[in-house]
């Protein structure tokens, strides 16, 4: 079934959320879909518990642990409020922004609507939790707003107006599934869409009847049929002794007599091909996850089918969905998540996932130091084409780039390879413990796309490059396009020595001995460069026709670069190996790769060495 999206007539279109654990001020735009980015603890999983506590399905009260504490204090003031705002406009089918609400939603909050500058009709919604030192806890307040303030930094000048009831935010109710969502737990929790799907079956009063005359005869039989059964009929009955009762009016009911009662026993079965079935709390977790977000799905539309037109707008906040699935699953699972009705707001480590979603869609957390900081990429100014070229170089291949603490972006073959064994080294952890991605752009004219990304995102970045004419000119253009004109003074950009590429500046920085050991090991020859390299290629032509001269001043430099660039692929690994197992600890990390992770080791807080 495809995904109605503006059914409702309605969306949320923003989300600010004050003093709610390490969201001390936080602004989100959400769209019918927003996929939530970002590192472990960056703040995704706050900040949809944050709207399930304004609005979601089973609201509960917030503790004292919810409540935002900066690292230089030692306890909470018990005047901080928590504070989450909502902004909703009316949409047309299209999920352009219109005018004015339809009917019900104008019958539904009445005179909590309100008109900003232009005389279009908006609601917000005000959620405070404010501690209550009379009752010991906090207490939950609710109103509608007269204004919506443009600037975020100005959201307390936005005058409360009558309260918010339960009635007014039913029909928005969102449906929190967290990571460790199972269709096991959904079936015996009363709060879940399973068993509000369930719960009333849709039968009608006479056919009730006829099934449950069938039941008592079917529980008769089961129990008459059974000694055990009838042992303990017998030994129970005894309860007459006791407890006032008539003798014989105990019974036991292995299947439930009332039709109310069955959604308690309901199995689902699943079977692959030429498998036996089994419930499926008995398969993994990947099937029982994948089960429960179906159930939703099937409430979500059930529900829609038997409701007035535009008079639900369903909401669902989805928490890692690729939990428990193998990759293939996690890229297949975008398109259920697309088909669900209503709005969804989803939260992912998965770059197979992300790289399934249009990148506008992308809110990027991240932490400031203990705060959450929200970004988000604005695709207004590019064209289709950078779109794609986004898609195509960054995501469907380096999705991980959304994940980084810190990314290192470069263009070579030999650079791929040695420098995340030289991190390794230098920080004696490995890059993914430290959350840092090396990525090859795959020549110095691609850096754009991901250069857009990170930037957007506030993800630290740095460029490693080649100062060769082409690669330089080619860097420029990319730093200009986001604006960045005066490169020499951003120190996270380093550039080799003029001219240089990685192969020739080893050379230059005299690593000959690093680089003949190298050499002599990966071939297994006592003097590769001098007893095979240099015989054999000295006289033939190179790139452009250049005829190798190995022979005269500066041959056997001339020689080294080109062995290192004819072997990239094979050559940087081993390299690196050779170089950081030199004697001399100052020569273990030629000096732009050191100025480079010293400016990395400050950003981050890592160790120098």
């Amino acid at each position: 079934m495809s995904n109605n999206t503006q059914a409702s007539g309605i969306q949320v279109i923003e989300v600010r959320v004050r003093n709610f654990r390490s969201l001390k001020q936080v602004d989100v735009k959400l769209d019918q879909l927003t996929v939530l980015i970002g590192e472990n603890n960056s703040g995704k999983t706050s900040f949809l518990e944050a709207i399930s506590t304004a609005i979601g399905s089973g609201r509960r009260a917030i503790s004292l642990e919810d409540v935002y504490l900066a690292p230089s204090e030692k306890k909470v003031p018990k005047e901080r409020i928590v504070t989450i705002d909502i902004l909703i406009k009316p949409v047309d089918n299209q999920g352009q922004i219109t005018e004015k609400f339809p009917e019900f939603w104008l019958g539904l909050w009445g005179t909590g609507i309100s008109q900003d500058d232009q005389d279009n009709d908006f609601v917000g919604l005000r959620t405070q939790m404010k501690s209550d030192a009379t009752r010991g806890e906090y207490v939950t307040e609710r109103k509608f707003l007269t204004n919506w303030q443009p600037d975020p930094n100005t959201w307390d000048q936005s005058d409360e107006k009558e309260d918010v009831y339960l009635k007014d935010i039913e029909p928005l109710s969102l449906y929190l599934m967290d990571a460790k969502r199972d269709i096991e737990d959904e079936m015996y929790n009363r709060n879940s869409s399973w068993h509000k799907l369930v719960f009333d079956p849709g039968i009608k009063d006479d056919k009730i009847e006829i099934l449950e005359d069938k039941l008592a005869e079917l529980n008769d039989n089961i129990t008459e049929s059974s000694e055990v059964f009838k042992h303990i009929e017998q030994s129970l009955s005894k309860l007459h002794q006791t407890v006032a009762s008539d003798q014989g009016s105990i019974s036991l009911t292995p299947i439930a007599r009332n039709l109310r009662n069955l959604s308690k026993g309901i199995d689902v079965n699943f079977a692959t091909k030429d498998a036996q079935s089994f419930p499926l709390n008995r398969h993994g977790m990947g099937t029982r996850s994948l089960a429960a977000l179906l159930t939703f799905h099937a409430y979500t539309t059930w529900r829609q089918r038997n409701a007035e037109a535009g008079t639900i707008h369903p909401m669902l906040a989805l928490e890692e969905p690729e939990a428990h699935l193998h990759p293939q699953a996690q890229r297949s699972i975008f398109k259920q998540i697309e088909d669900i009705t209503g709005q969804r707001i989803v939260s992912t480590h998965s770059p197979y996932i992300a790289s399934q979603a249009n990148i506008s869609s992308f809110r990027h957390f991240r932490k400031n130091g203990a705060d959450t900081v929200v970004t988000q990429l604005d695709t207004t100014s590019l064209t289709e084409e950078d779109i794609r070229k986004i898609d195509r170089m960054v995501m469907n291949t380096r999705g991980d780039i959304l994940y980084s603490r810190a990314v290192v972006l470069f263009e070579g073959d030999t650079e791929e390879q040695a420098l995340p064994f030289f991190a390794e080294q230098y920080w004696e952890r490995h890059i993914n413990s430290l959350g840092i991605s090396f990525i090859s752009v795959d020549g110095a004219g691609n850096y754009l796309p991901f250069l857009r990304l990170v930037s957007s995102f506030h993800i630290p970045w740095y460029i490693f490059s080649d100062a060769e004419t082409e690669a330089l000119e080619a860097v420029k253009s990319a730093l200009n396009n986001i604006a960045i004109e005066d490169y020499i003074h951003h120190n996270n950009i380093v550039f080799l020595p003029e001219n240089l590429n990685f192969e020739s500046y080893l050379v230059d920085e005299q690593y000959e001995d690093a680089i003949s050991a190298m050499l002599n090991s990966y071939h297994e020859n006592d003097n590769y460069l001098d007893n095979d390299f240099i015989p054999r290629m000295h006289g033939q032509k190179a790139k452009k026709g250049i005829i190798r001269d190995y022979q005269s001043e500066g041959g056997k430099k001339r020689a080294l670069i080109d062995v290192l660039t004819g072997g990239k692929t094979q050559y940087g690994l081993p390299l690196a190996k050779s170089i950081t197992s030199l004697e001399d600890d100052e020569r273990r990390f030629p000096k732009k790769i050191r100025q480079l992770f010293e400016k990395i080791s400050d950003d981050l807080g890592l160790p120098k060495r």
